[in-house]
């Protein structure tokens, strides 16, 4: 993504500091929505690369809050008054505008861009290249707590935060706002306005709007994990084929239930002709993950499991590696997003002629 936006930038033809340009919609990018407030998105492309979102637990939060122009005036003048320009054109500001009963808060945060990126025409000077936006974050304080809330949240993703004036002047956010509300009451096959309802709708430029993921807020939900892995057994290694399944009860419960098929590979020498042959054992498992709770503590954190144990029973068997009485007993005990470890054992029958196994696996 990063690659495709400093390509995009060289072939524009700008002066002074080129800007960041994100592609795509945000709520498309993969665990993008737990990023922000809520368990609702709207996504409304603005233009120029600046996008609105809305994180939101309740439709009626929406309702209340909808003049999002208002707003912006506020922290355009806000921003003029207390702006750093000693800060280097190509940080990126993220901005938190707190707004209370009485009174608001602007925090203003600076992140230098890690790599210096210059673009060169002939006969021009260097021009540098902004690769990183700027954001607007809006909320709504309660008068006892300064604390960010994480049930509503408004973002502006712009490539400076001075865009926000353009936008401005060119007509504002509201009447975009109101057209993806439309969109949403009129969406047929569910009342999105009920609150327990999640989904996440994304409005572009020509302002069509796409309604993605309705569901309940408290449905169970199916993941997929496939993966391939390489394992030590028996002092062998055995690569491996993994594809599983697991049903999720609740998104605010951290357990799942799964059953998984792993197809294991092992390589041997033939008696008769001294080639080498590919031999398969598979085996079908049934086990529990259990989840660590997300940084909000309000869901489980799906891609952080605490513990995970599953038993397996052979289905295919190509050679003698296991006998069909063989019992496969694993975990999970370390998970770095797509990498985790297993320990495994392998048994005849309950705890006889046990064979330890260490196996690391790749998702994808």
């Amino acid at each position: 993504m990063r690659l495709f936006c400093l390509i995009t930038m060289l072939l524009l033809s700008i002066v002074g500091i080129a800007m960041s340009q994100s592609t795509g919609a945000h709520l498309t990018e993969l665990g993008a929505k737990w990023k922000f407030s809520g368990f609702s998105h709207i996504e409304i492309d603005l233009g120029q690369r600046n996008t609105l979102l809305i994180g939101f637990d309740r439709y009626d939060q929406l309702q209340a809050r909808k003049n999002v122009d208002s707003v912006l005036h506020l922290f355009a003048a806000d921003y003029r008054k207390v702006e750093d320009t000693t800060q280097s054109p190509t940080n990126a500001t993220h901005a938190i505008l707190r707004l209370g009963e009485t009174d608001r808060a602007l925090a203003l945060r600076y992140t230098a861009q890690p790599t210096a990126i210059f673009r060169f025409q002939d006969g021009d000077k260097p021009v540098e290249v902004k690769i990183q936006q700027d954001t607007l974050q809006i909320v709504w304080v309660s008068s006892t707590t300064q604390a960010i809330p994480n049930d509503f949240g408004v973002y502006l993703l712009v490539n400076n935060l001075h865009d926000i004036e353009q936008v401005l002047k060119q007509g504002g956010i509201n009447q975009k706002l109101k057209q993806a509300l439309e969109s949403v009451q009129a969406y047929k096959n569910h009342d999105l306005t009920n609150p327990k309802m999640t989904f996440s709708l994304i409005q572009g430029i020509d302002n069509k709007a796409k309604i993605l993921h309705p569901n309940s807020l408290k449905s169970p939900f199916l993941s997929f994990h496939p993966g391939i892995g390489v394992g030590l057994i028996r002092s062998q290694w055995v690569p491996s084929f993994d594809l599983g399944v697991q049903l999720i009860p609740s998104r605010f419960q951290g357990i799942g239930y799964g059953i998984s098929y792993t197809a294991n590979f092992f390589f041997d020498q033939s008696a008769t002709d001294g080639g080498f042959q590919i031999l398969r054992n598979d085996f079908l498992n049934a086990g529990l993950t259990f989840y660590r709770r997300s940084k909000d503590g309000r869901t489980a954190d799906f891609n952080r499991p605490i513990a995970s144990f599953y038993i397996g029973l052979p289905v295919h068997r190509s050679g003698s590696y296991f006998d069909s009485n063989t019992i496969r007993l694993g975990g999970i005990v370390y998970q770095n997003k797509l990498l985790s470890v297993q320990p495994e054992l392998y048994m005849n029958g309950f705890f006889k002629k046990i064979y330890p196994g260490l196996k690391l696996v790749v998702g994808f």
